[in-house]
Formats: C-alpha cells, structure tokens, sequence
C-alpha cells in the first residue's frame, strides 16, 4: 500500500494580499526615486547649458579670479559743492579735468574733509616737502588694506605716497595739471611708489618697477584704479594735452591711483564698457550715462 503524497501547506490568503502590497508599494518607491534622479539630472544639464563658452583673454581671466562686486554703484543724489562743476555732486565718480574744472572755494573745502594718512594709518610720504598726505575717510581705508597687501605679498617691500591731496597745481608740462584741472584735488588720488626700486615718477622706469605692475593688477580689489592707462594717453606726452569727447585722458602715468570704489573700479579694471580691456574714467562715466558729453564741462 503507497503512501499518498503529503499536500503543501497553502499560505493564508491575508498573507498573499500583504505581499502583494509590499511588492506594489517598493515598485513605486523605486519608480519614484529614478524619477527623481531623472529631473536632478536635467536641471543640472540646464544650469550648465547657461553658463558661457567663450574664452577670455589672459589679463581678464586674472581679474576673474576674484568674483565680481554684487553691490551697485550708490545713487547719485548729492548737491554740487560749492565752486564745483556737475560732476563734483558724483563723490568718488567726480571728474576733474581741463574739461571739468573745480575753483579754489571747492579745493579748500575739500581739504577740510580730508584724514592724515600718517597719522591715521602710519603711511610713509616718500618727499617731506609735499606736506601730509590727505584723503577721503573710505577711501583711506582701502588705501591701507591695499598697502597692507602688497607689503604681505611682497616680503620686505612697502608702499609710501608720493603726493595725494594737493591744493594747487602745478605747470611743468604735459605731466602737470594746473590748478583748478588736477585729479588730486578730488581727494581720492595717491601717487605711489615702492622707494626700492627708485624714487622717480618717470613712466620710462615702469620695467623696473614692479610695485606699479602689482598696482595695475590688484587695484580694483580694493576700489583703486590706473587713473591714466597708456591706452588712454591720447597722444605722446611731448605733444599738447587732448581730452577728447570718447574719453581721451591726456596723461599717461603709472604711479597714479584713484579710488573709485570696488564696484566701479571692478567695471573699468575688467573694460566691461571697453570690450575687455582698460577703461579710463572718463570713458566709463560716459557709458554709464552720468556725462553725455566729455569736453563741454557740463553733464547734461
């Protein structure tokens, strides 16, 4: 006699409906998650498609390296100082020029409003006979970072002053701007120098003069620019001074520093309105729309 076969225990049928739930429920669980990964993906291909191809040339991929200021110039709202001309209500965007000229109750005031770099930061003036040297509250702040960075990237080395402020003008020759018509009078310029390297403003020495190499290259970081590029010169320094209406500075000097504030001077340094290389001043606040016409004297 056989045995008969012993019959599988069958499971519940509230078993089967729970696995049933299990599987449906881990199914969607993953459909959902390659979903997810799915969109990730696109939006990074997204984010990535927007970003720019072009290349730059090497002196702007150097400034790029730094991000640009997200801060925006500040409204220009203040009354034209007295003996001043349209551009002098600008505050650190003013003009002076032999097109926007400034008389001397404007230049007395202004040096009223000026701090003692050497009192106030220490900073060294190279020749004792063109006095203390003066400058705007911010800006002198940044001019001591500034200075404060070039003597820690350039170990045994300092930067002095070699005139800021001045009250009067000068008239010997083509490098000379005579009272009434001399950036220095806005109380936002330094001549600067490294008196290692020499103790001549002369533009022939600029090869031996990295500290005016190093200024042209990180200034703007500090609201500092190359107030008188050579691509703005307009002409040779031996021929008669050309303020032109595109921008023209006359002047070529290596050691002259303007503050500009950082936004500002991030724009020119980086030829945002010059295509890619350095603006002047004069230029830049054309292309903002602050002058319309850069030889009347007036703004408007």
């Amino acid at each position: 006699m056989t045995d008969k076969p012993k019959s599988r225990a069958r499971k519940p049928k509230h078993q089967k409906v729970l696995i049933i739930t299990l599987s449906v429920s881990l199914l969607l669980v993953i459909v959902a998650i390659i979903f997810l990964v799915i969109i990730k993906n696109e939006s990074k291909e997204e984010v990535s498609s927007d970003q720019p191809t072009e290349k730059v040339d090497e002196e702007k991929t150097e400034l790029s390296e730094n991000p640009e200021p997200t801060e925006e110039t500040e409204p220009i709202s203040n009354p034209i100082p007295a003996g001043g001309n349209c551009t002098t209500a600008y505050s650190k965007l003013m003009l002076i020029n032999a097109n926007y000229t400034v008389d001397n109750t404007f230049i007395a005031n202004r040096k009223t409003e000026l701090v003692d770099l050497t009192a106030t930061y220490g900073v060294k003036e190279a020749n004792y006979w063109n006095g203390i040297p003066l400058l705007d509250a911010e800006a002198a702040t940044h001019l001591n970072d500034m200075l404060t960075a070039y003597a820690t990237e350039n170990q045994g080395h300092s930067l002095s002053t070699m005139s800021c402020f001045r009250s009067i003008g000068t008239s010997c020759g083509r490098l000379c701007a005579a009272t009434g018509t001399s950036d220095h009078h806005t109380g936002y310029v330094c001549d600067l120098i490294d008196t290692s390297y020499g103790t001549t403003l002369d533009t022939d020495y600029l090869d031996s003069h990295p500290d005016w190499k190093w200024l042209k290259e990180n200034s703007y970081k500090y609201g500092f620019i190359d107030r008188y590029p050579s691509e703005w010169a307009g002409s040779s320094m031996n021929e008669p001074l050309n303020v032109d209406s595109n921008g023209t500075t006359g002047y070529y000097e290596t050691w002259h520093y303007r503050y500009v504030g950082i936004p500002a001077a991030y724009d020119i340094a980086t030829g945002k309105y010059n295509n890619g290389t350095y603006d002047s001043l004069e230029h830049y606040l054309k292309s903002i729309g602050l002058i319309k016409n850069l030889t009347s004297g007036n703004c408007n």
